[in-house]
């Protein structure tokens, strides 16, 4: 399955795309949590693209099967912590356990190794999504702490190459 999926730069054109696709990937999995989804346009989306894309330290991946998005990776710096950058991953649940997250999450730490000047990445996961703990971990992501979200048990995870 991986073989056949192409990795590319978000660009501004595929902003319609992008916002179909995490509009369904919210109704799929409890783990998508972007505020306010439901009401960015299709143009505030292309400038949020464009501005993302003329950032050093900033990125979005589609993982993309035909002419489908069937996943995506963002690394966005924290304004809290400029130095770090926070991995975010998101999968169609007719893709999942397929190595699709995987594909990505390689592709983002290529990104932050090769490409960006972060000193490390961090992304929370909840504590019951067990197959994505497994899955950074396997990516030598190391847990940093214990944490609360929206009143759920999750994990702080981090990682370093550099």
């Amino acid at each position: 399955m991986a073989d056949a999926v192409k990795i590319k730069l978000a660009e501004p054109k595929d902003a319609s795309k992008v916002l179909s696709f995490l509009r369904q990937a919210a109704t799929e999995s409890d783990a998508v949590t972007i505020p306010h989804l439901e009401r960015v346009t299709v143009k505030e989306e292309q400038e949020n693209l464009q501005v993302i894309n003329d950032s050093d330290d900033c990125v979005i991946l589609l993982a993309i099967l035909g002419e489908q998005i069937i996943g995506i990776v963002t690394v966005m710096r924290l304004a809290e912590k400029p130095e770090m950058g926070e991995l975010g991953v998101i999968v169609a649940q007719k893709y999942w356990r397929q190595g699709i997250g995987q594909l990505l999450v390689d592709e983002a730490q290529y990104w932050y190794s090769n490409y960006s000047s972060l000193s490390g990445l961090v992304l929370d996961v909840f504590e019951d999504n067990l197959p994505a703990i497994n899955l950074y971990r396997k990516m030598n992501f190391v847990v940093q702490k214990h944490v609360q979200i929206a009143g759920r048990p999750a994990l702080l995870m981090t990682y370093y190459s550099k």
